[in-house]
């Protein structure tokens, strides 16, 4: 889909973007050609696409893919996604992904492989972050999103930006900038540039729970706090049982978030766990 296309698109539908929703419909070819080349779809894999827009990636992956779902928020690109979607033998559900639950999947038993997504920057994180969540099998991600964005997901410890985005997709697996995409490759423009990335699953990526991500996320909650205050802020671990558990570690009580490494997290998590575990066996004994 080039830039003529999507002013074609948008005149016969009766379509603007809308800057609430951060759109910036892409229309570079070369660009989604090197995309589909990264997801490597063939009839074996189940595919899953955020925000699909005009469908630029869409026309392409559900003819490449065996299975195929996008989730779009805006309503108003239910005509076009149906007949380049749905008439193509894919879905599509129209509702806000940050609300999506599987119990809106058409399909109980659909899992993706392989996760695309053109990111806004205003809900990148939460949305990396659920998908994280909702998808632990997923065994490649492929996200475009701002390039000053890459900071927070390429982070390392001891910097401002590390933080549960960083420690996460670090865990997850494989990750790495793919290419740049120039402003001049969406319509509008935007005032930034862009870069895709791609995280592929790791030996790790089953571990993936809601309680494991919520425990990462609680970590780095109160960032100018020791790691103590900022896990028991949230009430799910005692100040008791995390001193204990850093001294088991020979971590200093006074350490911060940002100075751990993402694998000393997951000791730490790890070690909380089993001792809840063993107070519960006590307890119900």
């Amino acid at each position: 889909m080039n830039r003529k296309e999507v002013l074609t698109i948008l005149d016969q539908y009766g379509y603007e973007a809308k800057k609430s929703l951060g759109q910036n419909f892409l229309c570079n070819d070369d660009v989604i050609g090197e995309i589909l080349d990264l997801a490597q779809l063939d009839k074996t894999m189940t595919c899953l696409e955020i925000g699909p827009g005009l469908g630029a990636l869409s026309e392409r992956a559900v003819l490449q893919a065996g299975k195929f779902l996008a989730v779009e928020i805006d309503t108003r690109f239910e005509d076009r996604l149906k007949k380049v979607i749905r008439d193509n033998g894919g879905e599509v559900i129209f509702m806000d992904y940050l609300s999506f639950s599987k119990q809106d999947l058409p399909d109980p038993s659909f899992d993706p492989q392989v996760i695309l997504s053109n990111l806004p920057y205003y809900v990148m994180t939460p949305i990396m972050l659920k998908v994280l969540k909702d998808f632990p099998n997923c065994r490649k991600m492929i996200f475009m999103v701002e390039e000053e964005a890459l900071d927070r997901i390429f982070a390392r410890p001891g910097t401002k930006q590390y933080g549960p985005l960083s420690v996460l997709t670090d865990l997850f697996g494989k990750k790495r900038k793919c290419l740049t995409v120039d402003s001049g490759s969406f319509y509008p423009s935007p005032k930034t540039t862009s870069a895709v990335i791609e995280i592929e699953a790791g030996t790790v990526s089953g571990m993936w729970d809601p309680a494991w991500i919520a425990f990462v996320e609680s970590a780095f909650a109160l960032r100018r706090k020791t790691l103590v205050n900022s896990l028991s802020s949230g009430g799910e671990y005692s100040k008791d049982s995390i001193l204990t558990a850093l001294k088991e570690m020979k971590l200093n009580e006074t350490v911060r978030s940002e100075q751990l490494l993402p694998q000393d997290l997951v000791r730490l998590y790890e070690i909380l766990h089993e001792r809840k575990d063993k107070e519960l066996w006590h307890t119900n004994v």
